[in-house]
């Protein structure tokens, strides 16, 4: 098969490139701005491959033999399901809580971004972009109006022979700090004589565990405490 090079490229391929850099830089550089694992560079580069791709699946199939492997539905459908890979990535578990959900949603949506883009649907796309901006900047101080219920956890260490007594002072001072008890799990050591309680807790946000765990160390008994 005789193959031609070309380094011209169609005017309204180039537009579309273009704006898959703009569009998944605007995404991007919020996420690159508050410190997450996936930002600038990223977003830039899985707006720009999806749209590649698709604009190679609309334009340049019959160049080759494997229209099939070229063809456009599938080549979304393949986009979508393998950036999924990417977006775990970008998920990280820290003890009890779990980061990272929003970006690996943006690394998502910028994928849509680049086939809808490659697809030539630019209103589509702008308006899409508008959207999830005003979403990632604005919609952080609405999350700070409401009342978000958090989950934690606390570990605390006593003498056996204190362990009634403890118990039930740890249960008023939790109660007291504004904490709600969702779980108690217990472990006993006989030969150290001591017993060692794990809440599971559930509290509002911007509630501190900082004084619960100071008050409850100053209880006589207390070995350790954690959470």
């Amino acid at each position: 098969m005789d193959f031609e090079f070309n380094w011209l490229i169609d005017s309204s391929v180039l537009l579309r490139l273009i704006l898959a850099v703009l569009l998944g830089g605007v995404i991007g550089m919020e996420r690159e701005m508050h410190g997450r694992p996936a930002g600038f560079r990223t977003h830039i580069v899985v707006c720009l491959g999806a749209t590649m791709l698709m604009v190679a699946s609309e334009y340049y199939r019959n160049y080759v033999d494997l229209e099939t492997v070229f063809d456009p539905n599938r080549m979304a459908a393949g986009i979508i399901t393998g950036i999924g890979f990417l977006g775990a990535g970008a998920i990280m578990r820290e003890e009890n809580m779990v980061r990272g959900l929003t970006t690996a949603g943006c690394i998502w949506f910028v994928a849509g971004l680049g086939i809808v883009i490659g697809k030539g649907l630019f209103p589509l796309a702008l308006w899409g972009t508008l959207l999830v901006v005003i979403m990632l900047v604005f919609f952080r101080y609405v999350e700070s109006w409401m009342s978000v219920e958090n989950y934690g956890e606390l570990s605390v260490r006593m003498n056996l022979e204190s362990y009634e007594s403890i118990k039930d002072r740890c249960a008023e001072i939790i109660r007291d700090n504004g904490f709600l008890i969702q779980e108690i799990r217990y472990r006993v050591d006989r030969v150290n004589q001591e017993v060692e309680l794990h809440y599971v807790l559930a509290y509002r946000k911007g509630e501190s565990q900082e004084n619960l765990m100071m008050e409850i160390s100053r209880l006589e008994g207390i070995r350790e405490i954690s959470g």
